[in-house]
């Protein structure tokens, strides 16, 4: 009887273990869920890009670009990129050929209208020409109807004066900037 009794117990032990065991090594979980709120808002964005017949544009493919004409004058080389459409006795101008590209979302506008200005007054005997309209410090239109989602090919022209500096031309050998504004508005 106390074999019976031993075997019993050692029974009772080793099942005991078997389950403080299984219940040592079970995984302990935790699950969340996260409800994810938005409002979608509709709107428009202009990135400018190079074109392969014009200069490669600095920071191209964003809203901010730049472009370098190099060094330029009535005669001489250019810069890749750089054409020379027109040279007069009292003028000269450069061009180069950048893309302007219009991407919309969530509005019902199947075209917009680009238009274009100076940020400041043209630099003394200088003019900003895009696709052969004046800029000024008020806004020009450039573009009614452009379409959506696609480069399209603008000319930036610089008409330069002959004349020296001091009588109606610009400083020379000397770095000129100008930060030309463009604005796309969903028709």
């Amino acid at each position: 009887m106390l074999k019976n009794y031993i075997s019993i117990m050692r029974g009772a032990a080793l099942a005991a273990l078997m389950l403080c065991g299984a219940q040592a090594i079970a995984q302990t979980t935790a699950s969340g869920v996260i409800n994810g709120t938005l409002v979608n808002k509709d709107g428009i964005s202009i990135q400018f890009d190079s074109d392969p017949a014009g200069v490669t544009l600095g920071a191209g493919g964003t809203s901010a670009a730049t472009v370098n004409f190099g060094t330029i004058s009535a005669f001489g080389p250019l810069a890749a990129g750089v054409t020379r459409p027109s040279v007069t006795a009292a003028n000269f101008t450069v061009r180069t050929i950048f893309d302007v590209q219009v991407i919309q979302g969530g509005l019902n506008s199947t075209t917009y209208t680009l238009t274009a200005n100076l940020a400041a007054a043209a630099p003394t005997g200088m003019s900003y020409k895009v696709d052969a309209i004046t800029l000024t410090t008020a806004s020009q239109t450039i573009q009614v109807n452009g379409a959506y989602g696609t480069d399209i090919a603008h000319n930036l022209d610089l008409v330069i004066l002959t004349a020296a500096p001091g009588a109606g031309g610009p400083a020379v050998n000397t770095p000129i900037t100008t930060t030309i504004n463009f604005t796309a508005t969903a028709n």
